[in-house]
């Protein structure tokens, strides 16, 4: 099957069930311009069909995201197949991951894999979303190519004789294709502004919050370019029993640069460099520059399936701190390195994903970190996903502590990190559901709303 970011001649596809109303979906050279399409179809053409009844042997369509999908408005758009809560009970099995994308939007990978009486017919779709599109703008090209997908397993089908495609002229003449990677104005570099505050206060507290942050990135096929200042501010004022007043401040600033070069389709190497401040930590100013390599035993073009990655680094850091440290610094030079391998896989049992970090300090081999982390969540059986996350490390590298250890206020308002030799996370759950295989009927009554219903206190 085609892809439909790469057909050469722009066009939309209506699919019609036989005595309803209409579907639609893209199938333009440039998915934008097919999302333009469809906004400026008439409504008669875009109302909803008929749902397919649970009982018609329809297509049985199991969807499994990553993420969070808009399910509710798949299910109300995309009626023609019927939707299964299990992969056990499905025909066709589609597998949706996402990752980022040069100009900060998403690029969304269909992968449509085949069951029952289709296994073996698998087919891979791509759908990509720029930072300037609308949650409905990403849902309607969403579903575009989702439904697209599935014509040809749907074609096979009992409801196949009821479904008719119409070819049509996205605007009625030949689109032109949207700027080339050499027309870029902005040359693939994309900026961000965030800023956010928060004040609360009552009778005996008042708390501000400040932040903000703004970056730049650049994304090619060889060049992966990083830039970033975040500046946090948290400040909360107490008024104790005995009528005092206790302000804790806390601050958080950071200034990163990243450069990745390619080097083929399972290499990269990069040079980064960073300046920090934080009081949690109390550290005035740290600044590092560091060189890394990585190696993924899978090709980078499956990264959103699977990856392997061997990462190596090695580090200069010099530490200014605001207060005498346990080893009697008030500043220092050091040198460090860090290896990392980390497994992430996204299958139709499930996804997972595990790594290991060790960090060292060259000069004083007996400063090191450990880390390792796992995450799982598994389909054991009809209904039931087992989850489990967990992290441990072994800590021997807090250069950083103060000398006059921490008071109170700092442990309890949590605003000073602590010595500790080890620290660990760890969370296990389950979900079973039973019942009905069939997902299609959409109600939204009363969505988000007690009302009454439920007191919670």
């Amino acid at each position: 099957m085609p892809n439909p970011q790469t057909a050469g001649t722009p066009f939309v596809a209506r699919l019609v069930a036989c005595g309803t109303a209409a579907l639609c979906l893209g199938l333009p050279s440039a998915l934008a311009a097919a999302q333009d399409a469809i906004q400026d179809t008439p409504a008669a053409e875009t109302d909803q069909a008929v749902p397919v009844e649970s009982g018609v042997d329809a297509l049985r369509v199991y969807l499994d995201c990553d993420f969070r999908c808009d399910s509710e408005y798949l299910r109300q758009e995309i009626t023609f197949v019927n939707y299964v809560r299990d992969r056990r009970d499905a025909q066709v099995h589609v597998l949706v991951t996402r990752e980022g994308t040069a100009g900060g939007g998403q690029a969304f990978t269909f992968a449509f894999l085949g069951l029952e009486e289709f296994a073996g017919q698998d087919d891979e779709l791509m759908y990509y979303t720029t930072q300037d599109d609308t949650d409905d703008d990403e849902r309607r090209g969403f579903a575009q190519i989702f439904q697209l997908g599935l014509m040809r397993y749907a074609a096979r089908t009992a409801l196949s004789d009821q479904l008719e495609i119409v070819y049509r002229d996205a605007v009625g003449e030949r689109q032109q294709l949207g700027a080339q990677p050499e027309d870029d104005p902005w040359n693939f570099w994309v900026f961000r502004v965030r800023f956010n505050t928060r004040v609360e206060g009552e009778d005996l507290e008042t708390s501000k919050q400040f932040g903000g942050s703004v970056s730049a990135n650049r994304t090619t096929d060889n060049w992966k370019i990083n830039l970033g200042v975040n500046i946090d501010y948290d400040e909360d004022n107490f008024e104790l029993s005995d009528g005092r007043t206790l302000i804790d401040v806390s601050r958080r600033n950071s200034i990163t640069s990243r450069f990745i070069k390619t080097l083929g389709d399972h290499m990269g190497v990069g040079f980064g460099g960073s300046a920090n401040t934080s009081t949690f930590r109390n550290v005035d100013l740290a600044w590092r520059l560091a060189p890394a390599f990585q190696f993924n035993f899978f090709p980078y073009s499956e990264s959103t399936r699977r990856e392997l990655t061997l990462t190596y680094s090695v580090g200069y850091n010099d530490y200014d701190y605001f207060e005498q440290t346990i080893f009697d610094k008030f500043e220092e030079t050091r040198v460090d390195h860090a290896a990392r391998i980390s497994l992430d896989t996204n299958q139709p049992w499930g996804d997972a994903g595990l790594s290991y970090e060790f960090s060292q300090f060259l000069d004083n081999g007996g400063q090191w970190r450990s880390v390792f982390f796992g995450n799982v969540e598994y389909r054991l059986f009809r209904g039931f996903f087992l989850n489990f996350f967990g992290s441990a490390s072994s800590v021997r590298d807090q250069i950083f502590l103060a000398r006059r250890g921490v008071t109170d206020s700092e442990i309890l308002l949590r605003r000073r990190e602590l010595a500790t030799d080890f620290e660990y996370n760890f969370r296990i759950g389950f979900t079973y559901s039973f019942g009905s295989i069939y997902n299609n009927v959409v109600n939204s009554r009363f969505d988000g709303a007690a009302g009454g219903f439920i007191r919670t206190f």
